[in-house]
């Protein structure tokens, strides 16, 4: 149980917790009254995001809807604010065509995107109007894709998708500091769309009071790969690994070796978006020689932030993908929006 799941010290952080939804309600009151304004673009805007803090699947489910949009033949780009980037200000992180950035400047989600969306436009920006307006003006897309704007109102969008994280969905209750919840639970009836893994009570009880559409979702094993590309998963089942991760949930990457049947010598966590130094790699290198791991595993999005010219074919990442249970749902309500 984490500290968000508790309801004990948490207490201890209500009143700051009280002070924190007055401001976001009275927030999001001006928005709805017109007091802030919410500007359109010229194009239409999907928002991915969800009501609480960690991992909720985000990033795969943008990679899910920019794949099934790019079927459709609509041009996409990809809009994030770029959290734990060095650069300032707005920047192109992938013209659709070739990378033009590393990813300490453009943070490591964005560098995800741009390197498992082909074709994609991506760019970080603090402020999503004005990269949205100059992203329209230069690529023409048809459709923008804002990642992690569920509470950033100040652009309009078409369509607002929100992840629902697993197990205790909202836990403990209480909003930011003592709790999870990024604002109350009320917000929930701006949404659209609800992608929920499994309908626990508190998410069935949620669900009768929005009027979004509930998607159900399960995580897949796309693929897993080193440097040189994709390898057989098959072959994987019973090797020996050392797996380290810096995300939100670690325990959802373990879930995944348990699904690869990988035999885990040793797990190592870093604090989620964590920055790999070179003492990093030469701990994980200690570890491969304590314990003589067939292979190195990590998550895709740690994969982005390693030195990979300094390392082997043994060292390998794992691909998850979202699979929606019904398909047909949330592809119907894509079409409706063109």
């Amino acid at each position: 149980m984490t500290f968000f799941d508790a309801k004990w010290p948490a207490v201890l952080l209500a009143p700051l917790a009280m002070l924190f939804s007055i401001a976001v309600r009275l927030r999001n009151l001006f928005y709805d009254i017109g007091v802030l304004k919410s500007y359109a673009v010229n194009c239409t805007v999907i928002s991915i995001g969800n009501i609480t803090v960690g991992g909720t699947g985000k990033t795969p489910m943008v990679q899910y809807v920019v794949e099934t949009l790019t079927d459709m033949g609509k041009r996409v780009a990809i809009i994030s604010r770029g959290y734990g980037r060095t650069a300032s200000g707005g920047l192109i992180v992938s013209d659709g065509q070739s990378i033009l950035c590393g990813v300490k400047e453009s943070g490591d989600e964005p560098m995800l995107l741009a390197r498992s969306c082909p074709g994609a436009v991506v760019a970080v920006d603090k402020d999503r109007v004005r990269m949205a307006r100059k992203v329209i003006d230069q690529f023409f897309p048809d459709v923008i894709v804002l990642d992690d704007a569920f509470q950033h109102r100040r652009i309009k969008r078409d369509l607002d998708i929100v992840m629902i994280r697993v197990g205790k969905a909202f836990g403990n209750g209480f909003i930011l500091p003592a709790g999870p919840l990024r604002e109350p639970l009320s917000g929930l009836r701006r949404a659209d769309v609800l992608c929920i893994r499994d309908k626990t009570s508190a998410t069935r009880a949620i669900v009768t009071k929005t009027n979004a559409q509930v998607i159900e979702y399960e995580y897949q094993i796309d693929k897993v790969c080193n440097k040189q590309g994709a390898i057989n998963i098959e072959e994987l089942a019973g090797r020996s690994v050392i797996a380290f991760c810096g995300i939100a949930n670690p325990e959802n990457f373990l879930a995944t070796l348990s699904q690869l049947k990988m035999n885990v010598l040793h797990f190592q966590s870093f604090h989620d978006h964590h920055r790999y130094t070179a003492g990093d790699i030469n701990v994980l290198r200690s570890h491969v020689q304590k314990f003589a791991p067939q292979f190195i595993i990590t998550t895709e999005k740690d994969w982005v932030k390693l030195p990979l010219e300094d390392l082997g074919d043994a060292w390998i990442f794992v691909r998850i993908r979202i699979a929606p249970r019904l398909e047909k749902n949330i592809v119907s309500r894509f079409e409706m929006l063109f």
